[in-house]
């Protein structure tokens, strides 16, 4: 283990000294610290070691750890530094602009946004706000997601300094999903329930073109007597025929979410090649849009309604996602960033 942890830190040193970009350095962080990065990896085979060796390559693993992060933060600032200097270099001529031809629109983000608020109005849902700043209970726990349960592993979450508010450690974060509103609702004891949420999440992510710390979802949860599977298709189609066109259908696969029982993967048919398989779908005619289940009975038992009387749905998709399918945008960072090309072009 010891020789593996050097090697990483020998031939890793050495790609950051080379690094000449910082895409270059994205992928080197990716490929350490991403969800199945070499150092993220690592503490997996921990386990495997006597306790004589763990006492050992715990010191020697954290210390790589910490020479890696700040050799690739260190060549950050170098190749911004030479970014700053090469644009101090150049001469640079404005074309003049007329002011009336700058005219503002709403981000394509908050457009679609107000789409999907308006098209979920019709069937009678009302927008509910969570907070962002949220307690564990209702980001996890309530959500049947218990301390130390491995599906926590699901979510990198971004933990809040509690030390100066006499709270304990862990019980505040930054939500992880919308799926926060609905335990709250839910606790009210309080049915039908017909709401949606679309608003921000949080993650610790490792920053790419596929993945972004801060996110859009959008979710819906129904609460009442005979709800089923069969709303939940209804649902599916519903959205994605508004917002792809007509030819867009559903289907579900089984998928494991702890908050949901059954859960299920919702994929789409491709509307670009209609199923014969393209690059948008990666050739395989559909792709995966969307997460949804069957609340489960546990997440009625944290609150006050009855799970023998009520039943429930949760809903939920990534509208950045759709979006980056719908108009073949190749990154996600765009949503975030002020680039003026982009914003005028949507």
């Amino acid at each position: 283990m010891q020789d593996k942890i050097s090697q990483i830190k020998k031939e890793y040193l050495e790609k950051i000294g080379k690094a000449s970009s910082l895409k270059e350095l994205d992928s080197l962080f990716l490929a350490l610290f991403g969800k199945k990065g070499e150092i993220a990896l690592l503490p997996k085979e921990f386990p495997k070691l006597s306790d004589t060796e763990r006492r050992k390559i715990g010191p020697a693993f954290n210390a790589v750890k910490q020479e890696l992060e700040k050799a690739i933060e260190k060549k950050r600032e170098e190749v911004r530094e030479e970014s700053y200097k090469a644009l101090e270099n150049e001469k640079l001529t404005l074309q003049g602009v007329p002011l009336e031809a700058r005219k503002g629109h709403l981000h394509l983000a908050t457009q679609f946004k107000k789409e999907i608020i308006d098209l979920f109005n019709k069937l009678g849902f009302y927008q509910f706000d969570a907070p962002h700043v949220e307690w564990d209970k209702y980001n996890f726990e309530y959500l049947n997601i218990p301390k130390d349960h491995p599906s926590r592993d699901m979510w990198d979450t971004l933990y809040v300094d509690t030390s100066r508010l006499e709270v304990e450690p862990g019980q505040m974060l930054l939500r992880t999903h919308t799926s926060n509103f609905w335990p709250r609702l839910m606790e009210k004891g309080k049915a039908p329930i017909r709401a949606m949420s679309f608003d921000r999440c949080f993650r610790y992510e490792a920053i790419d073109a596929r993945h972004s710390h801060t996110f859009n979802q959008f979710e819906v949860a129904v609460v009442g007597e005979k709800i089923t599977m069969a709303n939940l298709k209804f649902l599916s189609d519903y959205l994605l025929k508004a917002i792809l066109g007509k030819e867009a259908k559903s289907r579900f696969r089984p998928k494991y979410y702890p908050f949901v029982e059954p859960g299920v993967g919702i994929d789409c048919l491709c509307v670009f090649c209609h199923g014969r398989g393209c690059k948008i779908c990666s050739g395989t005619g559909w792709f995966e849009i969307a997460g949804a289940g069957m609340i489960h009975p546990n997440v009625f038992k944290s609150t006050d309604l009855d799970p023998k009387k009520y039943t429930g749905l949760a809903w939920g998709f990534g509208p950045d996602r759709m979006l980056m399918i719908k108009h073949e945008i190749e990154d996600i960072r765009y949503f975030l960033e002020g680039d003026l090309k982009f914003l005028q072009e949507y």
